[in-house]
């Protein structure tokens, strides 16, 4: 592998700080840009760090080779982070396409860091930028969030701006006392063959999916069926009028997402979120979270009503003038 001195990566003609790459230097950290073979250390950093977030998410190795062989995959876009021959931290970041303004623009994942090297959070963005400048980059764009990550701190650090929220709600079902009576309908396991046909046609309309997006999505359940704690279905006269799918967290075993959840009155929500805290209990789940978007954000007023936690856009847009 060529994990080359820092010294060696930066010249003098891209005005870095020598003092601060000199010290960076003096702690053993090196630099390289992406190569083959790299996939099984960044998502090994990649799950360690999104470990300690409320929201843990990372792409596993096999995703990574597969995006990174692609033609247009641009390896000067793949930042990494070394020290005594282990990988530390790693940035991304990707060319896009212009907006209305015309701007070359890229966009940038804040660097994902092992503990104990935040110094190498500085190293990854100094770089980062400046590889997006040669390639006459002029704006570029990274979402923040609270739920990963927490990097506001570091977008004002770095001088972006804030454009706009994420048009994406995320509840949280934590801790909340919810006081339903079961009895008000019967919450049951989803069963295939009878309700798969009304379920996709209520998943088809809220989330504004293409009939093959719905052909894939029932292989990714099957595909994901380890993952999946309870499938919950509340049925009024021939009709789903609450439906919640329990999909544990892989990297974070104590969360899980309740996806796809669908009601058509709170009073089902309440039920529905009842029965999930009881199989929480059982399989050692404690926090829940649901995502709102496109048609579902209809819905909010069913969750805003019973007052869960958060209620807020999942990330924001920042934005970072280059030039």
């Amino acid at each position: 592998m060529n994990r080359y001195c820092l010294g060696k990566i930066f010249s003098l003609d891209e005005k870095i700080y020598k003092g601060f790459y000199f010290a960076m230097i003096m702690e053993g950290y090196t630099l390289t840009n992406y190569e083959k073979g790299f996939e099984e250390e960044q998502a090994k950093v990649g799950y360690e760090v999104a470990s300690t977030w409320s929201f843990a998410h990372q792409t596993p190795s096999t995703l990574l080779r597969e995006v990174y062989s692609k033609p247009d995959f641009d390896p000067e876009t793949r930042h990494y982070c070394f020290k005594d021959g282990k990988m530390v931290g790693y940035l991304t970041s990707k060319v896009i396409e212009p907006k209305e303004d015309g701007r070359k623009r890229a966009s940038l994942v804040f660097p994902s860091i092992l503990p104990n090297h935040e110094e190498a959070t500085e190293l990854l963005l100094e770089r980062a930028f400046d590889v997006l400048k040669k390639k006459d980059i002029e704006v570029v764009e990274t979402y923040v969030s609270a739920l990963s990550g927490n990097n506001y701190d570091l977008a004002h650090k770095w001088d972006y701006k804030y454009i706009e929220d994420f048009d994406n709600i995320v509840y949280i079902l934590n801790g909340i006392e919810i006081k339903a009576s079961l009895e008000t309908a019967e919450v049951r396991n989803f069963d295939k063959e009878n309700d798969l046909e009304k379920w996709l046609a209520l998943v088809k309309e809220y989330d504004e999916l293409s009939d093959e997006r719905l052909e894939n999505l029932v292989k990714d359940l099957e595909n994901e069926s380890e993952n999946i704690v309870a499938h919950l279905v509340i049925e009024e006269h021939g009709k789903i009028v609450g439906t919640t799918l329990i999909y544990r967290n892989e990297i974070k075993l104590n969360t899980a997402n309740l996806a796809f959840t669908y009601v058509t009155e709170t009073e089902y929500l309440k039920n529905l979120a009842v029965k999930v805290k009881e199989i929480g209990k059982e399989q050692s789940i404690d926090t829940f979270f649901i995502w709102l978007y496109r048609g579902r954000l209809k819905l909010r007023e069913h969750f805003d009503e019973l007052n869960f936690k958060y209620g807020q856009p999942s990330a924001s847009l920042f934005e970072k003038y280059l030039k």
